[in-house]
Order: C-alpha cells, then sequence, then structure tokens
C-alpha cells in the first residue's frame, strides 16, 4: 500500500473514530492519532513531504506535534530556515526539544563559521556546554567583542582536566593578551594533579615561573613514585607548594599500599611540617583506608587519633573495624561518637543494641533493638526479629484528590509522556521527565507518580514518589511490576519469587529498556556476556542483545543465575544476592579463611559500598515484596546462615536451619502499630 493511500486510510478512520459517542472516543482518536504520528515519521525519512504535510495537518492538538516539527528541522540544518528554528525554540521552550534543536543548531553554525548567527541563537535561555560557550567566546571574537570574549575565560581554563578544541582560538587570544600569569598556571597545576591528570600537569610547565618549575618536577616525580614521600628531601616550610605536595604524596601512597603508608607517616610525618589540616586530611585517608582493606592496624591507628580527624564516616569505618576484632566497646563508642542525625539511624542503632548485648547491658540493648525496629528497612527487620516484634510495612497509601490528578494529568508535558510511553518511546518519555519532574510541587510530584503507576511506567512511578520525599505508600514504591514473568522464572528455577522481584527492583526499578552505564540490560540488569553464556541452561534463544533485553528472556536469565549462584555457594541467599550484584570471584574472596562470621557482620564488612547497600536493600525488599505477593514473609533469621570457608557452607546452612526456632514466626506490623503514640511517618519506611 502506498504511503498516501494509507494516510488516506488512516483519517477516515480517525474521522470515524472521533464521531463515535460515549467515552471510548477519546482514546480511540488519541490511538488513531498516534498511528497517524507514526505514518508521519515515516514520511518524513522517505522524504515525502506531501504525505508529510496532510498527515501533520489533521494532527493538530496532538501532544506530540512538536517532535514532527523537530524532526523535520533538526533532519537537515543546512536547509533549515533560521526563523522557523527560532520560532520552534521559542514556542517550546518548557521542554526539552527546544534546547535539543537549539544546541544541534549552535553547534551547525559553529561549523559553518555563522557567527553572527550563533550569536543571536546562543542568546536563548539555557546552559551552553563548555565546548559551546567556548564557541560563543569565539563568535565574540570574531565578530570584534573582543573584551567580553576574554571576560571570564579564567573559569574555563582552570580545570583539572583538558578543554574541548573549541576552546583554543579563545585560549590563544587569552594568552597574546598576557592574561595566563604563572600563579594561575601553577593553580591549574594543582587542580590536574588532584585530578590524576599527569599529562596535563606536564604540558602546564612551560607556563610556571622559573622558581615554580622544580618543585612541579619535585611534584610530578612523587606522583610517579609516592614511596619517596618520606625522603623527599623538603619539609613543608620549603615552598608554598611543599605541603600540598607531601600531602598528595601520601594520599598516593595511602591508595597503593595502606601498610607502607603508615610506616612512612609514624616515622616521619611529624618533621614534615604539615599544617594542622594537611595531617588531618592524611590521618582521616590512612585511617579509612586501613580499615577498607580489613588491616589489624586499624583500630590502633585510630585510637591514637584525635576526635577532630573523625567525621560520621570516619566513625562507620571505626565501627566495622570494631566489628571485624569483635572489639565492641569500639563498636560502641563510633556509634556514640556519630552526629545525633547519623547515629539515631537503625543500622547504627542495630550495631549498638548488638554490642550492648554483647557487654550484657540487656536493658539499653532492648532499647537500642526498638528504636531501630521502627523503621521499614534490613537493620530495622533485625532488631525487630531481636525483641520478638513485628517487621514495620506500615503501608499508607496516597491520597490524590481528583482535581489535582486531573490538574497534573492536564500539563503539555505529562501528556507527551503519556504520549511517547504508548509508542514505547522510553528514551524521549525519560528526557521529558528529567526536564519537567523539578518543576513539580511535591503534591503534584506525589500526582504524576500515580499517572505514571497507572500507566505502567513503573520506573518513574517509583523516582517520582521518591523525588517528592514521599515514602508510605508501598505499592506505588514496590509495584507489581512484570511480576509474572519473574515468579514464571522463579518457580522453574524454584527460587523465592519475592526474592527475584527484590533482585530486579534494586537492580533497575523495572526500567527495561536501556543498557546500564557497565553495560548490564534489562530487568534484571543482565550482563550480555553473561546472558549469552547462560541463555541455553536459562531455556532462551539469544541471538542479540535485543533478546537480552526482552522482559520474557531477561527475566528468565536472571532467575536462573540466581538459582546458580544459590547452588555455587551452598543454598547462601545471602551470599548469592551478594554474588548477582560483585560476581562470584569477589564474595570468595571475601569468605572467611577458617572459622565463621555472623551474617549481619559479614553483611557490614562488604568492601564494595554499592554491594553493601545493594545485599542489604534486597533481604528488606524481598520482605516487603513477600508481602505485595500475598505469601508468607520470610524471616530474615531463617535467611542468614553463618558464613564460612566455601567448602563449610553447605554444613553451616544445615546446622542454622536446624537451630531455628529463637525469635518464633516472622510477624508483619499492621497499619494500627504503625500509628500508634510514638511512632511516626519516617518510623514506618
Amino acid at each position: 500500500m502506498r504511503l498516501g493511500t494509507m494516510v488516506c486510510t488512516v483519517l477516515c478512520l480517525v474521522f470515524a473514530g472521533t464521531a463515535q459517542a460515549g467515552t471510548d472516543a477519546a482514546d480511540s482518536g488519541l490511538s488513531l492519532e498516534r498511528g497517524l504520528f507514526v505514518l508521519a515519521e515515516r514520511a518524513l525519512r522517505n522524504n515525502d513531504d506531501r504525505a508529510f504535510e496532510t498527515t501533520r495537518q489533521v494532527l493538530t492538538g496532538y501532544p506530540l506535534l512538536q517532535y514532527l516539527d523537530y524532526r523535520r528541522l533538526a533532519r537537515n540544518l543546512d536547509a533549515a530556515d533560521p526563523r522557523e528554528i527560532a520560532e520552534f525554540i521559542e514556542t517550546h521552550a518548557d521542554g526539552p526539544l527546544a534546547r535539543l534543536l537549539r544546541n544541534s543548531y549552535l553547534n551547525h553554525l559553529a561549523r559553518e563559521q555563522r557567527w553572527r548567527e550563533f550569536l543571536r541563537f546562543a542568546a536563548y535561555e539555557g546552559p551552553l556546554s563548555t565546548e559551546l560557550t567556548c564557541f560563543h567566546k569565539q563568535a565574540l571574537l570574531e565578530t570584534g567583542q573582543r573584551q567580553e570574549a576574554l571576560s571570564g575565560v579564567e573559569s574555563i581554563w582552570l580545570h583539572g582536566q583538558s578543554r574541548p578544541n573549541a576552546c583554543d582560538p579563545v585560549f590563544d587570544a587569552w594568552r597574546d593578551e598576557d592574561r595566563l600569569t604563572p600563579e594561575l598556571a601553577w593553580q591549574r597545576l594543582e587542580l590536574a594533579m588532584d585530578a590524576g591528570q599527569t599529562g596535563l600537569a606536564r604540558y602546564l610547565r612551560r607556563y610556571l615561573s622559573a622558581a615554580d618549575r622544580p618543585w612541579a618536577e619535585r611534584w610530578l616525580e612523587l606522583a610517579d613514585e609516592p614511596a619517596r614521600v618520606s625522603r623527599a628531601g623538603f619539609g613543608a616550610e620549603d615552598h608554598r607548594a611543599a605541603g600540598p605536595i607531601l600531602e598528595d604524596g601520601f594520599l598516593r601512597l595511602i591508595r597503593r599500599s595502606p601498610g607502607d603508608a603508615l610506616d612512612a607517616w609514624i616515622a616521619h610525618g611529624d618533621r614534615l611540617g604539615l599544617d594542622a589540616e594537611q595531617q588531618a586530611r592524611v590521618q582521616h585517608t590512612l585511617a579509612l583506608r586501613l580499615a577498607l582493606r580489613g588491616l589489624p592496624e586499624a583500630l590502633p591507628f585510630m585510637a591514637s587519633l584525635p576526635d577532630a580527624v573523625f567525621d560520621d564516616q570516619l566513625r562507620q569505618w571505626q565501627l566495622r573495624a570494631g566489628l571485624r576484632d569483635r572489639d565492641w566497646d569500639t563498636v560502641i563508642a563510633a556509634v556514640d561518637g556519630m552526629s545525633p542525625e547519623a547515629g539515631s539511624g537503625a543500622r547504627w542503632q542495630y550495631w549498638r543494641a548488638r554490642a550492648l548485648e554483647q557487654a550484657g547491658r540487656a536493658e539499653e540493648a532492648e532499647r537500642a533493638y526498638r528504636q531501630a525496629a521502627r523503621e521499614r528497612n534490613f537493620h530495622g527487620f533485625l532488631a525487630a526479629e531481636r525483641v520478638g516484634q513485628p517487621y514495620r510495612i506500615g503501608h499508607e497509601p496516597l491520597v490524590i484528590p481528583v482535581l489535582r490528578k486531573e490538574a497534573v494529568a492536564g500539563i503539555p508535558a505529562i501528556q507527551r509522556m503519556h504520549e511517547l510511553v504508548a509508542l514505547e518511546r522510553f528514551t524521549e518519555a525519560r528526557r521529558e521527565w528529567t526536564h519537567m519532574i523539578n518543576d513539580l510541587s511535591p503534591p503534584e510530584q506525589e500526582a504524576a507518580a500515580r499517572l505514571f503507576a497507572d500507566w505502567g511506567w513503573y520506573d518513574r512511578a517509583i523516582f517520582t514518589v521518591a523525588r517528592a520525599r514521599s515514602w508510605g505508600d508501598i505499592d506505588l514504591r514496590f509495584p507489581l511490576a512484570f511480576s509474572e514473568l519473574i515468579a514464571d522464572g522463579a518457580r522453574s528455577q524454584e527460587i523465592d519469587p519475592a526474592w527475584a522481584m527484590a533482585i530486579a527492583r534494586q537492580e533497575s526499578a523495572f526500567l527495561h529498556d536501556v543498557r546500564s552505564s557497565a553495560g548490564a540490560l534489562g530487568i534484571m540488569q543482565i550482563m550480555p556476556a553473561t546472558g549469552r553464556s547462560v541463555a541455553g541452561a536459562a531455556g532462551v534463544n539469544v541471538r542479540n542483545n535485543g533478546d537480552i533485553l526482552d522482559p520474557a528472556n531477561n527475566t528468565r536469565i536472571g532467575t536462573y543465575y540466581l538459582r546458580r549462584n544459590l547452588d555455587n555457594f551452598g543454598g547462601h541467599s545471602l551470599l548469592s544476592t551478594a554474588a548477582y550484584n560483585a560476581g562470584a570471584h569477589r564474595v570468595r574472596s571475601w569468605l572467611p579463611k577458617e572459622g565463621q562470621l555472623d551474617p549481619d557482620i559479614w553483611a557490614e564488612l562488604i568492601p564494595f559500598h554499592e554491594t553493601r547497600d545493594y545485599v542489604q536493600r534486597v533481604l528488606a525488599y524481598r520482605v516487603i515484596y513477600a508481602v505485595r505477593l500475598g505469601i508468607t514473609p520470610p524471616s530474615l533469621n531463617a535467611l542468614l546462615y553463618p558464613v564460612t570457608p566455601e567448602d563449610q557452607l553447605a554444613q553451616a546452612r544445615e546446622s542454622h536451619l536446624a537451630g531455628l526456632g529463637l525469635y518464633g514466626p516472622v510477624q508483619i506490623a499492621s497499619q494500627e502499630i504503625c500509628d500508634a503514640p510514638g511512632y511516626t511517618v519516617e518510623a514506618c519506611l
């Protein structure tokens, strides 16, 4: 069928659909308009201007009409009428397409060296990238506005990374006027060294003063061999840069070898002349790295430090070092040393309670457990089990006034998102969301989240209700997205569907159509190599990445991988969850070489903060998803087996299961409990 005939056919359907009586007419019309929209796009790709214009005329008032105009203008900027581009930018300033078109056109004008026109379009509101900012200054230079062009160049030049090539003509003109001073050159060298850009630092040496150049050489030498810091042959008082150079040398040595850095600091730190702030930064970084590496010197070194060196982050790692050494007094002191805001959270109150319990201070321990148990998270659930208290779920469904929901649904950007989601143009829909979401008030964000959930756009519902800082609606925050597919995969692998749902929620928030920055794909974030290697065993056919993105395949592969991890780690879901995030080889390296670790301690000592938080969230989400799926929630005590050397894991699991019953069956706190005196809404999260 010729495209023109297809357009006529759809036009007839549109007129027939909108003539229908009843409530279905509007939906039917929108559906037909979507079809016309797709036909118009196809006409544009085929350069069928007549069919495009015919179809476009019928779409007047359709939310995505501006997308057709954008595509028509952006496809051939050489032939585009500047007046039409300006009109589009002015008319559609409320959406992301105006900025996209403006930036594309600015780049086009810069390549064409049409500088006066460039300045006209650069004047439209909106930030410019560094490259376009430099093109803007180049345009000013080329149009005789030299002083304006060179104003503020320092802020562009003073950066730890190399600048875009577009900046070179501006920098050349700036240097020609002797505005690049040795002092500015040294400032940028410091930024480059802080950013690890030693190549840029070497380039900058040419602009330094004769007095500073040898110190730049010393700095670069120490960067290459930081172990030389203890025998550098100079002190902080010898040059204004000597202190930063010595500090940087120590920080680099700490990253390479914290043990050697500790020896060097103890032997030579006092005589190098670093000021109090520099010493504190070195000590803080050294203590943190010793604890992170699990080195036995961590606690003694921390004990030697003044309180001023500590912040909440270092107190947290002091606590973890105390857990590693079973130094319960240090655990208590670390929590007590945190800021009130940090120390009152469930995680740290749980560990304080554990330490108090070990110290025989039972009443204080129970109070801390009960405080932690108010929160809906991993440590809150663990604390609840310790005192025989129900898990606190505290579902508080959002009540959205009808008029507010209708008003938000009528926002043009929301209408565009609705159509883009209906057309499965998720990337463009997310771009609209990013451009608009911060302009809404929290109540409007709540209404938008409800709309997104109604559309089945679950990831944006989750992220939007989080933007509103509205935590109580469990249905919105933990939707049953793709639950049938995930449950089918879980049943086929004989694993808990709530666990698989929790993994998907944490991995992607059910964002099913994109690749992560690491390359992982789909709902359960499958790496392409992993997907191809296990596809056959998982019972799916994978020919390309698109097959891995397919939700049915993705959930099959993900649940198979969970089952395989479970088998490889003796049935330990804690270790299997960690392996899903960090890889089985890393998890094996974190297992004790002898003896055993309590599972809650092992989970706290995971060295990667991403994996540590991931594991704890998944275990909490597993409880929540059991509630959402209507199945009996698991007791975390029943899921968390002692962590042993790899060859003893299965035996540890069997022994643990045989001894269960200490805390009794799991309970879920009712809404009435969440509303009881003394419990805030936040406590029922």
